[in-house]
């Protein structure tokens, strides 16, 4: 395959990537060199995935798409709940992910990539843009790309590597799968300055919706937890609480008669014991 030089530099491409995980792009398809139409990108880029794809405008803009869903020819939408639209604004990435996942990408054969009617790059076979914001994809079109909709290039690259895994946040995942368990107890242990509390307050401040510091915290030689305690989740401001329980310790020392856990093969705690503070047994 002959070379082909990226508009995107170094440093787009790090942050393109920086979305997406471990991962690095390799050009598929320049629409200056294989041709600005429906059949050339498909030529070059169906049956790759993941991909990214960027337009390039003569008022300086960059802008574009991605999908983990193959294209093809078929004319079908494809559900894609992973699928974003980006720009740069200067050199941050802004970033819209999709609204409609069930057709948030569509593979028509005399287009470009096709994200979900609200944005299209080699549209119709043209060095043009499709933009229609709203429509599976919400975004500013001045935002966008300067409402130019005059193609100067199109880059398709896959991403190789392994993108980060997407996590979907179901209530079921914290509720016990023991029934006579009513909350599950993680029990926290680590060297002092680990960030044991302020592992909790983050938590706690993400279930919340707003900052807590339940669990003192700081910057010590000594552990600033002096005895073990138990901290509920609780969510939204009102304070419901959830089915977990984080258990704070003290910080593992050096000195002795400090910490709550010698090292490891010194623990003069029981495992009964343990067990009866990770699950709450009497």
């Amino acid at each position: 395959m002959s070379t082909m030089n990226s508009l995107l530099t170094r440093d787009q491409q790090r942050t393109i990537c920086s979305q997406l995980g471990r991962v690095k792009l390799q050009l598929l398809y320049k629409a200056s060199i294989h041709g600005f139409t429906g059949a050339a990108f498909h030529q070059r880029c169906d049956n790759h995935s993941p991909t990214v794809s960027v337009g390039f405008n003569a008022s300086g803009y960059m802008f574009g798409g991605y999908t983990k869903q193959p294209f093809s020819q078929s004319g079908q939408y494809v559900q894609d709940d992973q699928a974003f639209l980006f720009t740069f604004s200067g050199e941050k990435l802004l970033r819209y992910p999709v609204t409609g996942p069930a057709n948030a990408v569509r593979m028509i054969a005399n287009s470009g990539p096709y994200f979900g009617e609200a944005l299209i790059l080699v549209y119709g076979s043209k060095a043009e843009v499709h933009s229609n914001p709203g429509n599976y994809y919400t975004f500013n079109a001045a935002e966008m790309h300067g409402n130019d909709l005059n193609l100067t290039e199109c880059e398709v690259y896959e991403v190789e590597g392994k993108p980060w895994r997407s996590m979907i946040w179901k209530s079921e995942i914290y509720k016990p799968t023991v029934s006579s368990v009513s909350q599950v107890r993680v029990l926290l242990i680590g060297a002092v300055g680990a960030g044991k509390s302020s592992f909790f307050n983050s938590i706690n401040s993400v279930f919340r919706g707003h900052v807590t510091s339940q669990a003192i915290a700081g910057c010590s030689t000594t552990s600033l937890t002096t005895q073990f305690r138990s901290y509920s989740l609780k969510a939204g401001r009102e304070g419901k609480p959830l089915p977990i329980v984080l258990c704070d310790t003290m910080g593992l020392e050096e000195s002795t008669g400090k910490q709550v856990v010698k090292p490891i093969f010194n623990i003069y705690l029981s495992c009964d014991f343990w067990l009866k503070v990770l699950f709450g047994l009497q």
